[in-house]
């Protein structure tokens, strides 16, 4: 059956950081080495390593103001817990949860950038995810709805 995106998570440095409005693409490409040798007739290829472009999670930048939702210093933190990150400059845990309990894990760098801004517009910003570990897809959470 097919699943909403609904309830899908973005932890950083282990916090679930509230207000997740889109994920990149997970996952990378391999890089193409060509192996071409005088006796071949065709060229040859193999698989070269991993390559993951920087992933980009948009947020709606939430005030510390009552939500009804959840509580006012999860609304906040965003933010505030991503921007601390940056400025460490450290390599921190990261993580993306779907809603039927699979998720992604890696380890990078964060940069934060607020979103450019309109009358009337809901404030947004986004995290970008430097990667420096290979994305590991995982199943072992998987809900059994059957």
């Amino acid at each position: 059956m097919e699943l909403l995106s609904s309830g899908t998570s973005y932890y950083l440095n282990g916090q679930n950081l509230y207000g997740l409005k889109s994920t990149p693409e997970l996952g990378g490409s391999r890089e193409k080495r060509e192996v071409t040798n005088l006796l071949d007739t065709a060229h040859r290829y193999i698989a070269g390593l991993y390559k993951y472009d920087d992933l980009i999670f948009d947020f709606y930048y939430n005030s510390a103001e009552e939500n009804p939702n959840v509580s006012a210093s999860q609304t906040a933190a965003a933010f505030r817990a991503a921007r601390a990150v940056e400025l460490s400059g450290a390599s921190v845990q990261q993580k993306v949860e779907f809603p039927d309990g699979t998720y992604f894990t890696w380890s990078g760098q964060i940069a934060t950038k607020i979103k450019r801004m309109e009358a009337d517009g809901v404030m947004e910003f986004s995290i970008i995810s430097i990667p420096n570990t290979e994305l590991t897809y995982s199943a072992d959470n998987v809900q059994n709805n059957g």
